[in-house]
Protein backbone atom coordinates (compact mmCIF):
# COMPACT_ATOMS: atom_id res chain seq x y z
CA UNK A 1 0.00 0.00 0.00
CA UNK A 2 1.21 3.44 -0.44
CA UNK A 3 1.02 5.70 2.74
CA UNK A 4 -1.25 8.91 2.02
CA UNK A 5 -0.53 12.36 3.42
CA UNK A 6 -3.58 12.96 4.35
CA UNK A 7 -7.52 11.78 3.78
CA UNK A 8 -8.14 14.09 1.14
CA UNK A 9 -5.02 12.83 -0.52
CA UNK A 10 -6.07 9.19 -0.11
CA UNK A 11 -9.06 9.91 -1.28
CA UNK A 12 -8.14 11.67 -4.47
CA UNK A 13 -5.59 8.66 -5.38
CA UNK A 14 -6.80 5.97 -8.27
CA UNK A 15 -7.72 3.49 -5.56
CA UNK A 16 -11.49 1.63 -5.69
CA UNK A 17 -12.24 0.86 -2.33
CA UNK A 18 -11.81 2.31 1.71
CA UNK A 19 -11.61 -0.21 4.45
CA UNK A 20 -12.58 2.38 7.66
CA UNK A 21 -10.90 0.50 10.73
CA UNK A 22 -10.67 3.45 13.30
CA UNK A 23 -12.79 4.77 16.65
CA UNK A 24 -16.12 4.07 15.98
CA UNK A 25 -17.63 7.49 16.54
CA UNK A 26 -14.70 8.27 13.50
CA UNK A 27 -17.04 5.96 11.05
CA UNK A 28 -19.96 8.41 9.90
CA UNK A 29 -17.30 11.32 8.55
CA UNK A 30 -15.23 8.64 6.92
CA UNK A 31 -17.62 6.48 5.50
CA UNK A 32 -19.77 9.99 4.12
CA UNK A 33 -16.21 11.93 2.67
CA UNK A 34 -15.41 7.93 1.08
CA UNK A 35 -18.72 7.91 -0.35
CA UNK A 36 -18.92 11.43 -1.85
CA UNK A 37 -15.37 10.62 -3.60
CA UNK A 38 -16.64 7.83 -5.44
CA UNK A 39 -15.39 4.89 -3.23
CA UNK A 40 -16.60 1.81 -2.32
CA UNK A 41 -15.88 1.44 1.48
CA UNK A 42 -15.97 -1.37 3.89
CA UNK A 43 -16.59 -0.69 7.44
CA UNK A 44 -15.31 -2.17 10.69
CA UNK A 45 -18.41 -3.49 12.58
CA UNK A 46 -20.46 -1.49 14.29
CA UNK A 47 -21.35 0.62 11.24
CA UNK A 48 -21.94 3.64 13.92
CA UNK A 49 -22.75 3.38 17.36
CA UNK A 50 -26.81 5.35 17.06
CA UNK A 51 -29.11 5.04 13.85
CA UNK A 52 -29.11 8.49 13.06
CA UNK A 53 -25.30 8.66 12.17
CA UNK A 54 -26.39 4.92 10.37
CA UNK A 55 -28.61 6.34 7.92
CA UNK A 56 -26.57 9.03 6.89
CA UNK A 57 -23.84 6.22 6.36
CA UNK A 58 -25.89 4.20 4.18
CA UNK A 59 -27.78 6.96 2.25
CA UNK A 60 -24.39 8.57 1.55
CA UNK A 61 -23.14 5.61 -0.43
CA UNK A 62 -26.68 5.27 -2.07
CA UNK A 63 -26.83 8.64 -3.62
CA UNK A 64 -23.01 8.24 -4.63
CA UNK A 65 -23.77 4.63 -5.90
CA UNK A 66 -21.03 2.98 -4.26
CA UNK A 67 -20.93 -0.17 -2.07
CA UNK A 68 -21.30 0.18 1.44
CA UNK A 69 -20.33 -3.56 3.35
CA UNK A 70 -19.83 -4.04 7.21
CA UNK A 71 -17.53 -6.57 8.63
CA UNK A 72 -20.15 -8.83 9.77
CA UNK A 73 -18.08 -11.27 9.14
CA UNK A 74 -19.42 -14.37 11.55
CA UNK A 75 -21.95 -15.10 9.61
CA UNK A 76 -19.93 -16.45 6.84
CA UNK A 77 -17.98 -18.74 9.69
CA UNK A 78 -18.62 -22.47 9.15
CA UNK A 79 -20.88 -23.96 11.50
CA UNK A 80 -22.82 -20.93 11.79
CA UNK A 81 -23.40 -21.61 7.75
CA UNK A 82 -24.40 -24.95 8.51
CA UNK A 83 -27.21 -24.01 11.15
CA UNK A 84 -28.89 -21.38 8.20
CA UNK A 85 -28.80 -24.11 5.93
CA UNK A 86 -30.76 -26.67 8.40
CA UNK A 87 -33.22 -24.06 9.04
CA UNK A 88 -33.69 -23.60 5.38
CA UNK A 89 -34.53 -27.50 4.71
CA UNK A 90 -36.43 -27.92 7.79
CA UNK A 91 -34.90 -29.86 10.00
CA UNK A 92 -34.77 -27.49 12.92
CA UNK A 93 -38.23 -26.62 12.45
CA UNK A 94 -39.83 -23.95 13.84
CA UNK A 95 -37.76 -21.79 15.96
CA UNK A 96 -38.61 -21.40 19.48
CA UNK A 97 -35.45 -20.03 20.92
CA UNK A 98 -31.60 -18.61 20.02
CA UNK A 99 -29.00 -18.27 22.50
CA UNK A 100 -25.76 -16.50 21.95
CA UNK A 101 -22.77 -15.84 24.39
CA UNK A 102 -19.76 -13.85 23.23
CA UNK A 103 -17.24 -13.50 25.92
CA UNK A 104 -13.01 -12.90 25.95
CA UNK A 105 -11.00 -11.87 29.24
CA UNK A 106 -9.93 -8.34 28.43
CA UNK A 107 -7.93 -7.41 31.44
CA UNK A 108 -5.89 -4.45 32.83
CA UNK A 109 -2.85 -5.80 31.60
CA UNK A 110 -4.19 -5.59 27.60
CA UNK A 111 -3.84 -1.41 26.93
CA UNK A 112 -6.76 -0.36 24.44
CA UNK A 113 -6.54 2.70 24.67
CA UNK A 114 -10.29 4.03 23.15
CA UNK A 115 -11.51 0.53 23.11
CA UNK A 116 -12.08 1.02 26.48
CA UNK A 117 -14.08 4.01 26.99
CA UNK A 118 -17.52 4.69 27.67
CA UNK A 119 -17.62 7.04 24.99
CA UNK A 120 -16.75 4.20 22.31
CA UNK A 121 -17.89 1.24 24.00
CA UNK A 122 -21.55 1.59 24.96
CA UNK A 123 -22.83 -1.29 26.92
CA UNK A 124 -19.37 -2.97 27.27
CA UNK A 125 -18.21 -5.60 25.22
CA UNK A 126 -22.13 -5.11 23.22
CA UNK A 127 -19.95 -2.49 20.90
CA UNK A 128 -16.95 -4.72 20.59
CA UNK A 129 -18.03 -8.64 20.78
CA UNK A 130 -22.08 -8.39 20.79
CA UNK A 131 -22.87 -7.00 17.47
CA UNK A 132 -21.60 -10.25 16.11
CA UNK A 133 -24.04 -11.80 18.33
CA UNK A 134 -26.59 -9.43 16.90
CA UNK A 135 -25.75 -10.32 13.46
CA UNK A 136 -25.84 -14.07 13.43
CA UNK A 137 -29.27 -13.40 15.65
CA UNK A 138 -30.88 -11.51 12.72
CA UNK A 139 -29.04 -13.93 10.11
CA UNK A 140 -30.60 -16.73 11.63
CA UNK A 141 -33.75 -15.96 12.83
CA UNK A 142 -34.76 -13.03 10.94
CA UNK A 143 -35.64 -9.81 12.67
CA UNK A 144 -35.69 -8.30 16.45
CA UNK A 145 -38.69 -6.66 17.38
CA UNK A 146 -38.11 -5.68 20.85
CA UNK A 147 -35.87 -6.10 23.72
CA UNK A 148 -34.94 -5.97 27.52
CA UNK A 149 -30.75 -5.20 28.32
CA UNK A 150 -29.31 -5.19 31.50
CA UNK A 151 -25.42 -4.21 31.36
CA UNK A 152 -23.27 -3.41 34.58
CA UNK A 153 -19.81 -2.69 35.60
CA UNK A 154 -19.00 -4.76 38.62
CA UNK A 155 -15.42 -4.52 39.32
CA UNK A 156 -14.53 -1.21 37.49
CA UNK A 157 -11.09 -2.31 35.66
CA UNK A 158 -11.82 0.05 33.04
CA UNK A 159 -14.23 2.25 32.13
CA UNK A 160 -16.62 0.39 30.41
CA UNK A 161 -19.25 -2.29 31.58
CA UNK A 162 -18.30 -5.95 32.19
CA UNK A 163 -21.35 -7.81 31.28
CA UNK A 164 -24.23 -7.67 29.01
CA UNK A 165 -27.17 -9.59 28.72
CA UNK A 166 -29.85 -9.21 26.74
CA UNK A 167 -33.46 -11.18 26.30
CA UNK A 168 -35.56 -10.40 22.94
CA UNK A 169 -38.15 -11.41 21.26
CA UNK A 170 -38.21 -12.22 17.03
CA UNK A 171 -41.31 -11.08 14.89
CA UNK A 172 -41.77 -14.81 14.34
CA UNK A 173 -42.65 -14.91 17.94
CA UNK A 174 -38.91 -17.03 19.22
CA UNK A 175 -37.55 -16.14 22.30
CA UNK A 176 -33.49 -15.21 22.57
CA UNK A 177 -30.93 -14.77 24.85
CA UNK A 178 -27.43 -13.03 24.47
CA UNK A 179 -24.83 -12.14 26.92
CA UNK A 180 -20.93 -10.87 26.19
CA UNK A 181 -18.45 -9.83 28.71
CA UNK A 182 -15.18 -8.41 28.09
CA UNK A 183 -13.97 -10.31 31.78
CA UNK A 184 -14.92 -14.18 31.49
CA UNK A 185 -12.97 -16.37 29.73
CA UNK A 186 -13.12 -17.00 26.24
CA UNK A 187 -16.63 -18.46 24.56
CA UNK A 188 -17.89 -18.17 21.57
CA UNK A 189 -21.43 -19.64 21.02
CA UNK A 190 -24.57 -19.82 19.19
CA UNK A 191 -27.66 -22.19 19.48
CA UNK A 192 -30.69 -22.16 17.47
CA UNK A 193 -33.60 -24.80 19.31
CA UNK A 194 -36.60 -25.91 17.20
CA UNK A 195 -38.84 -28.52 17.47
CA UNK A 196 -37.11 -30.51 14.74
CA UNK A 197 -33.66 -30.00 16.39
CA UNK A 198 -31.08 -28.21 17.75
CA UNK A 199 -27.86 -27.15 16.42
CA UNK A 200 -24.87 -25.37 18.65
CA UNK A 201 -21.91 -23.32 16.50
CA UNK A 202 -19.29 -23.70 19.43
CA UNK A 203 -15.76 -22.27 19.53
CA UNK A 204 -16.12 -19.83 16.94
CA UNK A 205 -17.98 -22.06 14.25
CA UNK A 206 -15.21 -23.94 14.10
CA UNK A 207 -17.45 -26.94 15.88
CA UNK A 208 -21.23 -28.13 15.16
CA UNK A 209 -23.36 -30.36 17.32
CA UNK A 210 -27.17 -31.09 16.16
CA UNK A 211 -29.53 -32.81 18.39
CA UNK A 212 -32.92 -34.32 16.26
CA UNK A 213 -35.99 -33.97 18.97
CA UNK A 214 -36.34 -37.49 19.52
CA UNK A 215 -32.44 -38.23 20.87
CA UNK A 216 -31.48 -37.82 24.20
CA UNK A 217 -27.78 -36.92 22.75
CA UNK A 218 -26.13 -34.17 20.42
CA UNK A 219 -23.83 -35.56 17.80
CA UNK A 220 -20.88 -33.57 16.60
CA UNK A 221 -20.80 -33.10 12.64
CA UNK A 222 -16.92 -31.26 11.07
CA UNK A 223 -16.69 -28.73 9.44
CA UNK A 224 -14.33 -27.45 7.49
CA UNK A 225 -13.09 -23.71 9.27
CA UNK A 226 -13.10 -20.64 7.58
CA UNK A 227 -10.70 -17.75 7.89
CA UNK A 228 -13.56 -15.32 8.26
CA UNK A 229 -11.79 -11.69 7.99
CA UNK A 230 -9.78 -12.79 5.09
CA UNK A 231 -13.73 -14.19 3.40
CA UNK A 232 -14.92 -11.01 4.50
CA UNK A 233 -11.85 -9.06 2.28
CA UNK A 234 -12.99 -11.67 -0.39
CA UNK A 235 -16.59 -10.57 -0.51
CA UNK A 236 -15.57 -6.88 -0.61
CA UNK A 237 -12.99 -7.31 -3.49
CA UNK A 238 -15.54 -9.36 -5.19
CA UNK A 239 -18.23 -7.16 -4.90
CA UNK A 240 -16.02 -4.18 -6.21
CA UNK A 241 -15.09 -6.05 -9.40
CA UNK A 242 -18.64 -7.53 -10.00
CA UNK A 243 -20.94 -4.88 -8.32
CA UNK A 244 -22.93 -7.45 -6.89
CA UNK A 245 -23.86 -6.10 -3.24
CA UNK A 246 -22.29 -7.85 -0.64
CA UNK A 247 -24.24 -10.22 2.34
CA UNK A 248 -23.94 -7.47 4.73
CA UNK A 249 -24.07 -4.07 3.35
CA UNK A 250 -25.03 -0.95 4.77
CA UNK A 251 -28.47 -1.49 5.30
CA UNK A 252 -28.18 -5.04 7.02
CA UNK A 253 -24.90 -2.92 9.20
CA UNK A 254 -27.97 -0.71 9.68
CA UNK A 255 -30.36 -3.13 11.11
CA UNK A 256 -27.85 -4.12 13.57
CA UNK A 257 -27.10 -0.48 15.24
CA UNK A 258 -31.27 -0.19 15.35
CA UNK A 259 -30.85 -3.30 17.85
CA UNK A 260 -27.55 -2.48 19.19
CA UNK A 261 -29.10 1.42 20.06
CA UNK A 262 -32.06 -0.31 21.51
CA UNK A 263 -29.86 -2.48 23.70
CA UNK A 264 -28.18 1.30 24.94
CA UNK A 265 -31.59 2.28 25.60
CA UNK A 266 -32.92 -0.22 27.73
CA UNK A 267 -29.62 -1.17 29.83
CA UNK A 268 -30.17 2.99 30.39
CA UNK A 269 -33.07 2.77 31.79
CA UNK A 270 -32.99 -0.48 34.06
CA UNK A 271 -33.92 -3.11 31.71
CA UNK A 272 -37.52 -1.60 30.63
CA UNK A 273 -38.65 -3.24 27.33
CA UNK A 274 -37.60 -1.16 23.86
CA UNK A 275 -39.34 -1.73 20.66
CA UNK A 276 -36.87 -2.05 17.48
Amino acid sequence: CRRAGSLEAMLGDDIDGVLVATPHRSHEALIVAAAEAGKHVMAEKPLTLDVGSAERCVAAAEASGVLLQVAHYRRRLAATRIIRSLIDDGTIGRIHHIDGRFHRSWGPDLVRPWRDTAEEAPAGAMTALGVHLIDNFMYLGGPIVRLSARSEQLEAVTDIDDMTTVMLEFGSGALGTMATSVRLPFESTTTVYGDGAAAWSERDATRLFVQMADDEDRTEHPVEPVNGIRANLEVFAHSIATGEAPETDGRAGLEVVRVFEAIITSSANNGDWVEV
